[in-house]
């Protein structure tokens, strides 16, 4: 007796996927995701730590806040190492004293923001720290420079520090910016320039990083912010500058530097800038202080330099250039740092790539520029040979 070959009517039939199983799966699937994105953030928190040490800033009536005299402070990067920051006796990130200059020492005072304060670098690896102790070696006499930069101390900040600066005595005065300090400057604030800065909660803000006048972060916006697994996947990502520059150039008017012409933002920045660094190298000149400009380039700059066919529309030196037609318009010596990152060793070997910030190869090499070029332009002020430093300034109307 033969078997039959023809199926059962029910083994016909294709099983259905049970009702319930249409919310379990899903369900299940987000869970995955979510362990996989949590075990992706606690191990980017793990090998990515980041700690910002705010003991030291104190509230100023003028520039918002300053640090505290003779205090120590403890910070680390994601990207970089732990970093030790000590203040001198008026809170200047400068192992030597601020009071007298002691004889046969050059000084010279530093104004600027993080780029000149040497955020998140060791101390001795410092562009301001190498520069002097180059300067020392060349000019066979001490010379300290008394590092009065501050993290959030745009052009405006700088403006109010000049006459702290000036009394130092100091033989020369170096202003340090950069690109991304400038986007952060408010044009506006140059009709009130001499009124004091920002007060009360805007303070806190401003210590804490937040920008008042900016609209408040989206929630994705701020996750990507906070997110230390994005912070980790960005700095591998931004390993190849010709991808950081697509990325970098999605950011809009931030990017519009690179951009030529500069557009109408930018435009009010630099006239904005102008007009502050007129007044500030008048009052230098007041003081028979020799005035000096220096650019600290960004990490899109330097990216650019070091690539064979920059993508048109696009100039790294624009920035660079224009702060040079200003400098020259006031009579003051500019020094242009992106020229020292022309030959160098790879962008990402140099900054922090997400932060922004030179690590300590990239200061070591403006460092080393800046030292260079004052020996050009300055060797007899820095020397301290320059009669006009010895006579008192002139009193202004006469």
């Amino acid at each position: 007796m033969s078997q039959s070959n023809v199926p059962a009517t029910e083994n016909m039939q294709e099983a259905k996927l049970p009702r319930r199983d249409w919310i379990i799966l899903p369900l299940l699937s987000l869970l995955t995701i979510a362990v996989l994105l949590l075990a992706a953030e606690g191990a980017a928190r793990y090998f990515f730590v980041s700690v910002r040490d705010d003991s030291c800033e104190i509230d100023d009536s003028t520039i918002s806040f300053r640090f505290r005299p003779n205090c120590t402070s403890h910070s680390k990067s994601a990207e970089g190492p732990w970093m030790e920051s000590q203040f001198n006796d008026c809170g200047y990130r400068t192992r030597e004293s601020c009071g007298p200059k002691p004889p046969n020492t050059t000084r010279i005072s530093l104004l600027g923001a993080s780029s000149a304060e040497g955020y998140l670098v060791a101390y001795d690896e410092t562009f301001a720290a190498r520069a002097a102790k180059q300067l020392t070696i060349e000019l066979g006499r001490q010379v300290e420079i008394q590092n009065l930069g501050r993290e959030q101390c745009f052009p405006i900040c700088i403006f109010h520090r000049v006459d702290e600066a000036l009394a130092l005595k100091s033989d020369l005065l170096l202003i340090a910016v950069a690109p991304l300090e400038f986007d952060r400057m408010d044009p506006s604030d140059v009709k009130d320039r001499y009124k004091p800065m920002l007060s009360g909660l805007d303070q806190a803000q401003l210590r804490k990083g937040i920008d008042p006048n900016k609209k408040a972060l989206t929630p994705v916006e701020d996750f990507v912010r906070h997110s230390r697994a994005g912070l980790a996947a960005l700095h591998f990502l931004f390993q190849n500058p010709a991808t950081f520059e697509r990325m970098y150039m999605l950011s809009g008017e931030h990017a519009n530097y690179l951009r030529t012409p500069f557009s109408p933002a930018w435009e009010k920045r630099m006239e904005a800038f102008d007009l502050l660094l007129g007044e500030m190298a008048q009052k230098a000149r007041d003081a028979n202080v020799p005035i000096v400009l220096v650019e600290d380039p960004s990490f899109a700059q330097v990216s650019l330099v070091s690539m064979s066919n920059v993508p048109p529309g696009l100039d790294p030196y624009a920035f660079n250039e224009r702060l040079r037609e200003i400098a020259e318009r006031h009579g003051i010596q500019f020094i242009d740092g992106l020229d020292a990152f022309r030959y160098g060793p790879a962008a990402n070997q140099l900054f922090y790539v997400v932060d922004g910030h030179m690590n300590g190869k990239g200061c070591a090499m403006l460092g080393n520029a800046i030292a260079e070029q004052l020996m050009k332009e300055h060797r007899i002020a820095l020397l301290g040979q320059n009669e006009a430093q010895r006579r008192p300034a002139p009193e202004r109307g006469r």
